[in-house]
């Protein structure tokens, strides 16, 4: 199975592309970009941690988790004998997003005091990022 998800990214690229880099990449361009004119490289350090920082990732977790979700249940038609897979996809996708809201109401609570935002925190949004970068295009290829 490893192999054939490999092979499916090495045939589609254009589909990862567009499903998983961009939504994961292109802010962070965007933040270069304007940094870089505007204020230099130092500038662009910056606003590059104060955005990790106060968990924008989450929002991109929460598009991928929607977006793997709609995949698992459209796909059930298709493939009844993967019912199994779909609920916990489903299941899953639903606890991610409620736990990425919440860490985005944490995040802007603690913005709003001006308190500092915790590194693990920061953590959890890098790494759920990081493992839906993966199982989004796994639910896309496996169910398709």
């Amino acid at each position: 199975m490893t192999v054939s998800y490999f092979a499916q990214l090495q045939n589609n690229p254009g589909w990862f592309a567009i499903n998983v880099l961009v939504p994961v990449l292109l802010p962070f361009a965007v933040i270069t970009a304007v940094a870089t004119a505007t204020g230099g490289w130092r500038t662009v350090v910056l606003m590059l941690k104060k955005s990790v920082d106060s968990g924008q990732l989450f929002w991109v977790v929460i598009g991928m988790l929607a977006a793997s979700g709609y995949e698992a249940f459209s796909a059930y038609n298709r493939h009844p004998e993967l019912g199994e897979f779909i609920a916990w996809t489903l299941g899953w996708c639903v606890v991610g997003a409620v736990f990425s809201s919440i860490f985005i109401a944490i995040n802007a609570c603690r913005s709003l005091q001006q308190e500092p935002v915790r590194p693990i925190i920061v953590w959890i949004s890098i790494l759920m990022t990081l493992t839906l970068s993966c199982y989004y295009p796994f639910v896309h290829f496996i169910v398709l």
